[in-house]
């Protein structure tokens, strides 16, 4: 019975694998782009062609961790492809299967650690590429036979947890190397605050997550998972646990089992084990002293929240930015009296690209290409808040960590150019032109810089194989000159104030306050937070400065007095403490890769050939899987897609056994332009009934049909600032013809029309926060035009117009959402075409000429109840809906056998009831459900009925 239950569940995961992870698009590159690539024995690192200096490094890194990233789980994996996504201000790194390949988003983020960027991306993702290739080669051949590379993700997906996943690649990234996040002392700091301010969570909500409270994310979870587990019961453990999943894909828990063997444990015992562990290892460190000069000034909040960036305005104000799970980020200003007001709403502020001078705000911000998905850039904004002016300046290469000279003349910001160059620039602060540049040296990385407080001197933490430190920047000799000793620490966010440098670091395993004198580079800690301190401030004129105190409840506002050192403490060592569970995962290694003296070898690069490499068939299914409609028939599948995403291609035969008949069916789209392209093609036979007469005898007819569409469609993302905004023009042209195999029915089902459809689509969405349930503010805007122009049957013509409009409710995350639409079609013959407005709830669709339509909804939230029901369910939000609902039809009068007459009927249609639902996980599957009732009323007919409302959302996996 079990076999057969997880038959079933392996074949709904099917259905959203191929509706979703099929054609994964992480986006496009510019077409301008030519591309090469380096092929090694066990890598194709595919890149632009100005990328190749860091493709040479990095398919040396590559090389390199191979030797080492597989060795605990026993598996040397098969050759895999490596795209490059240089153009883009993202960084980031994805391992996909099905097609298989790696995605690296080179340029590196403001955030990070002690490591190098693409080092890290070349660990962390390789250690998935291990897992995910394991499970492949252990999977019974039967299985890949008939599905091809899917067959593996969706294995992975069904009995493999995100936090194992991400968990051991985070294990690897820092077993592997001198620091890795593992080794941060901010990757602890959120479990540290929750377990002793909170206690410790369910393990359905630590995994799943929650709407209530903020919970730590899969990486950090399953690092504790994974690396724990490993040092106590060895690495073997892991690999026992991939090779139960490949070898018994129909056991409904394989990883139980192995970890029942081994540990006599299930994951959620485990999980207790682990942290009421952690909880007793840390609850001396947590209670061993606390700063009695410290006072918290910004305003208490109901949700979590964080505040960032802080600085003294008109000395006793604050401006500061604020994130919030029931908000988006705001600039907000905090008097005396913790009293809040927001002062402005940016877009998608990059991490660490803030910074406050006198009146003004600075920070980087994400700009989307209009049609790119991969060539996003950062831009400079700089706000005024005396005067509510707002200022844009970009650059042709991406900019970060912008900050504002003490003249207000000028700003510094990091610069990475499309080669990974990497530089400390000055700007005109008007006119966004360069003053200087100051080039780092190769492979070093530079961030949040600093300026003195005369503006002679700029301050910047820089990163090399060695480490980080601190340097300053001699603006004479354009040298580097470095201040303190190279760290393993996570050096960060240096503020220059009151003839110091205040900087975060966690080299004692805690992030704390500390000053550097720049004289003598003598290194005090100034403040010992109790789970960390970040974003110190300048000083006011009362000597008091402003940071950042971690809570369970997010960063909360804070300051001290800077001249009351009775707490200081004088540093001489700054190297990163030893951290006991990240020294024993290394001690299981064979080793760390060293990627020092490589410079000297040279691959052999080549052309890759965009239009050589169109196709690449991955998987195949012994079923017809209808991607648009989420549904499985008898049949069978063929997919490719290609390596830069830009084609893709489904082959398959569709047979339906209730008429006997079936399909052939070939589709084809191409994104590598600026105008999509998208086909679709079918042949076979269509069976249906024919009435001949008034009476109620029907005959069956089969017909052969051909049919065609082909689509130009051009999306433009015109996102900008707290808006998303989309334009999607599109023509499709559409063919049918059909020929009746029986002669007698010749004239019914006989003929061709050749359509065309135009559609304009534009959306405008305020972002949203991680409760909202719909846009606050938001409109939507359909317009279409079908007809049939060309030779052959006319099926008239339909034009209509659609819109949604958002609008905030009466709490924090209700909302109000109103859909309009208006039709209007010409008939020929009976024939026209599908409608495109939607009807009330409650109601079947009518042949009409015309039809308005209208759809209030009023959406709130009930509670969060983070209730478990054993392994069977985790529900996380329970939330209602209001509606009511309207249309008015202009229906043609016709007899049975489907003749017009001039005459129309004019009637309305009503309904109004509620919706209840529940967002929950079934089976602790990661991809969330909705699943709840409508109740709908039928005024005009005084009747009631209840519809079951159900859907999985195929973006959580």
């Amino acid at each position: 019975m079990k076999h057969i239950i997880c038959t079933l569940f392996l074949l709904l995961l099917l259905v959203a694998n191929t509706a979703n992870a099929q054609f994964y698009q992480t986006g496009q590159d510019p077409s301008s782009i030519q591309w090469r690539q380096i092929n090694t024995e066990n890598f194709q690192v595919i890149y632009p062609d100005e990328f190749e200096n860091e493709a040479q490094r990095l398919t040396i890194v590559l090389s390199k961790v191979y030797d080492y990233g597989s060795e605990t789980m026993n598996f040397n994996p098969r050759k895999i492809s490596v795209v490059l996504h240089t153009r883009t201000a993202q960084s980031n790194g994805m391992v996909a299967w099905a097609p298989k390949r790696i995605e690296l988003f080179t340029t590196p983020h403001q955030q990070m650690y002690a490591q190098d960027w693409l080092e890290q991306l070349a660990i962390h993702e390789f250690r998935h590429v291990v897992q995910m290739d394991k499970i492949q080669k252990e999977l019974p051949f039967i299985l890949k036979l008939i599905f091809g590379e899917q067959a593996t993700a969706i294995v992975t997906g069904a009995y493999l947890p995100l936090w194992f996943l991400e968990g051991d690649a985070v294990v690897s990234e820092t077993a592997l190397s001198k620091t890795g996040r593992g080794r941060m002392a901010s990757f602890s700091m959120e479990y540290r605050a929750q377990l002793a301010e909170k206690g410790k969570y369910s393990f359905d909500k630590a995994f799943l997550g929650s709407f209530k409270d903020f919970v730590p994310d899969h990486y950090k979870l399953g690092y504790w998972m994974v690396g724990k587990t490993r040092e106590k019961y060895g690495p073997q453990i892991w690999s026992d646990v991939l090779n139960k999943v490949g070898n018994h894909p129909f056991n409904i828990v394989p990883m139980t089992s192995v970890l029942k063997k081994q540990t006599g444990m299930n994951s959620k015992k485990l999980y207790n084990k682990i942290f009421d562990d952690l909880a007793r290892e840390w609850k001396p460190d947590m209670n061993s002293w606390t700063n009695s000069n410290v006072s918290t000034v910004s305003p208490s909040r109901k949700n979590f929240t964080n505040y960032r960036f802080a600085e003294f305005y008109k000395d006793s104000l604050i401006v500061a930015y604020r994130t919030a799970m029931d908000d988006i980020g705001r600039f907000v200003l905090i008097g005396p009296d913790q009293s809040e007001k927001i002062i402005y709403t940016p877009g998608s502020v990059f991490d660490e690209s803030v910074s406050i001078k006198n009146h003004l705000i600075i920070w980087a911000e994400r700009r989307a290409d209009i049609r790119w998905t991969h060539a996003d850039r950062s831009v400079i904004l700089i706000y005024n808040i005396e005067t509510n002016q707002k200022q844009e300046i970009r650059n042709e290469n991406k900019l970060f960590s912008p900050v504002i000279s003490p003249d207000l003349k000028s700003f510094a910001a990091v610069e990475v150019d499309p080669q990974n160059n990497v530089f400390l620039s000055i700007f005109d602060l008007n006119s966004g032109k360069a003053i200087q540049r100051f080039k780092a040296n190769d492979h070093q990385y530079l961030f949040t810089p600093c300026w003195d407080e005369k503006g002679e001197r700029l301050y910047v933490v820089s990163l090399s194989s060695k480490g980080k430190c601190m340097m300053s920047i001699d603006f004479q000799t354009k040298e580097f000159i470095p201040i303190t000793p190279m760290t393993f620490g996570n050096l960060k966010n240096p503020v220059f104030t009151n003839d110091q440098l205040i900087f975060s670091a966690d080299f004692s395993g805690t992030d704390h306050l500390y000053s550097l004198d720049p004289e003598n580079l003598q290194i005090s800690r100034i403040h010992k937070a109790t789970f960390g301190a970040d974003y110190p401030s300048g000083i006011n004129s009362k000597n008091q400065m402003l940071f950042s105190n971690y809570s369970a409840d997010g960063y909360r506002l804070a300051k001290i007095n800077s001249s009351d050192q009775t707490n200081w403490k004088r540093v001489g060592d700054i190297s990163l403490e030893s951290n006991q569970l990240a020294d024993n995962l290394t001690a299981q290694e064979k080793g760390m890769p060293d990627f020092e003296s490589s410079d000297s070898i040279k691959y052999a690069s080549k052309k890759y050939s965009k239009s050589g490499n169109l196709f690449s068939f991955h998987s195949w299914a012994p079923a017809y899987m209808d991607i648009d409609s989420y549904e499985i028939r008898p049949g069978i599948s063929l997919f490719s897609q290609n390596k830069l995403g830009t084609a893709e291609t489904r082959l398959g035969y569709d047979y339906n056994s209730a008429d006997q008949t079936g399909k052939a069916h070939l589709g084809f789209n191409y994104l590598g332009w600026f105008p999509e392209i998208k086909t679709e093609f079918s042949a076979g036979e269509e069976a249906s009934n024919y009435y001949p007469s008034d009476d109620s005898t029907f005959y069956r007819v089969t017909s052969q049909v051909q049919t065609a569409d082909v689509g130009i469609d051009l999306p433009l993302d015109l996102s900008k600032g707290k808006y998303s905004r989309f334009l999607f023009p599109e023509i499709t042209y559409s063919f049918e013809n059909v020929k009746a195999l029986d002669l007698t029915f010749s004239d019914q089902y006989h003929g061709s029309y050749h359509g065309l459809t135009y559609r304009v689509y534009f959306y405008n969405l305020l972002h949203t926060s991680a409760k909202s349930l719909m846009p606050k503010w938001g409109q939507q805007i359909d317009f279409t035009f079908k007809h049939t122009p060309f030779i052959g049957n006319d099926l008239g013509t339909l034009s209509g117009v659609q819109s949604v409009l958002f609008f905030p409710g009466l709490t924090k995350n209700a909302g109000f959402r109103i859909y309009q639409g208006y039709q209007e079609r010409t008939f020929t013959q009976g024939y026209s075409f599908s409608d495109m407005v939607r009807y009330p709830r409650g109601f079947q669709s009518f042949q009409n000429n015309k039809m308005y339509s209208l759809a209030a909804d009023y959406k709130f939230p009930i509670f969060y109840p983070d209730l478990s029901l054993g392994k069977f369910a985790y529900f996380k939000r329970l939330k209602t809906s209001l509606f009511y609902d309207f249309a008015w039809l202009s229906v043609p009068a016709k007899d049975r056998n489907g003749k017009i007459y001039p005459n129309y009927h004019e009637f309305n249609m009503k309904s109004l009831g509620v919706e209840l639902t529940t967002d929950f996980h079934f089976l602790r599957f990661f991809a969330p459900l909705e699943m709840g009732v409508r109740s709908i009323y039928l005024p005009d007919s005084d009747t009631y009925r209840f519809d079951m409302l159900f859907s999985i959302n195929v973006n959580g996996f």
